[in-house]
């Protein structure tokens, strides 16, 4: 009895052993770093892979890979909504534009950008960082150009110049940036109004025209088969000589009686 006892207090004491090794476990994924939040306020950054942690140990996991953030008026590029945003110009006018803009979390400071944020995950980074961040940067950029600036030739000499100004705000959070660029630059509300406008009396004016060439054709069509008529009838007319009009009224008179020809054409008279 004694022995069995001992027994099932043993195998207890290996079940309890085998689930505090694993409630003590962390796991961190492929291409991600963890930090270690201790019960003594510790902080300690830990690679991928399983780690023990122990018990009272909060983790908090971050991806090192590319992230992207796509700010778009197609919902299948931005998300389930439109996300198109506007920047400021320095002609006092609103673009709405589409952004993307590729960035991951450095590995070099990660427990410093998880202090900053109060232990919270990459979802609250991209919207509560790497966005705001990122819209502050744009705007104080364009608004030293005119809109035609922006949506024009300069844009591309206007795109390299944000993405220096966000690597050098987005690296002071742990943030390193990839590329950012505007999908599309649309035009100023009234600007675009006036441009649909433009469009519209550019469409009735070349109908206009062609109604003018059409009419012109027609016209010329006309005079064309007047003076074919007229033609026509003129040579009629001079093919009639009086040796022809006798002897059509001499044809005449044998078949009908008494006929005279006027112009050509026999008047019959009862015999």
């Amino acid at each position: 009895m004694n022995g069995l006892r001992s027994l099932i207090a043993g195998g207890v004491i290996i079940v309890g052993g085998i689930i505090y090794a694993i409630g003590g476990m962390s796991h961190i994924s492929v291409g991600s770093i963890g930090i270690e939040k201790h019960m003594s306020g510790e902080i300690t950054e830990v690679p991928q892979g399983f780690h023990w942690t122990g018990w009272g140990v909060s983790v908090q996991e971050y991806p090192t890979y590319t992230q992207s953030l796509v700010l778009s008026s197609d919902k299948h590029e931005g998300g389930n909504s439109d996300q198109e945003w506007s920047v400021g110009t320095g002609d006092q006018q609103e673009l709405p534009v589409n952004t993307n803009l590729t960035w991951k979390i450095s590995t070099k400071n990660v427990a410093n950008l998880y202090q900053s944020v109060g232990g919270k995950d990459i979802s609250y980074i991209k919207n509560n960082i790497v966005k705001p961040t990122m819209k502050n940067v744009v705007n104080k950029i364009t608004h030293k150009y005119s809109w035609n600036d922006i949506k024009g030739s300069k844009q591309a000499d206007i795109t390299e110049e944000i993405n220096t100004a966000l690597d050098k705000e987005l690296a002071k959070q742990g943030i390193e940036v990839g590329t950012f660029g505007f999908t599309h630059v649309g035009s100023p509300a009234g600007m675009a109004q006036s441009q649909a406008q433009l469009a519209t009396s550019e469409l009735n004016v070349k109908k206009a025209l062609a109604d003018q060439e059409k009419a012109k054709i027609e016209n010329q069509t006309k005079i064309l088969n007047a003076e074919a008529d007229a033609k026509s009838n003129k040579i009629l007319s001079d093919s009639l000589t009086p040796e022809l009009l006798k002897k059509m009224e001499m044809d005449a008179r044998q078949k009908w009686g008494w006929v005279t020809v006027q112009g050509g054409t026999p008047l019959v008279q009862a015999k």
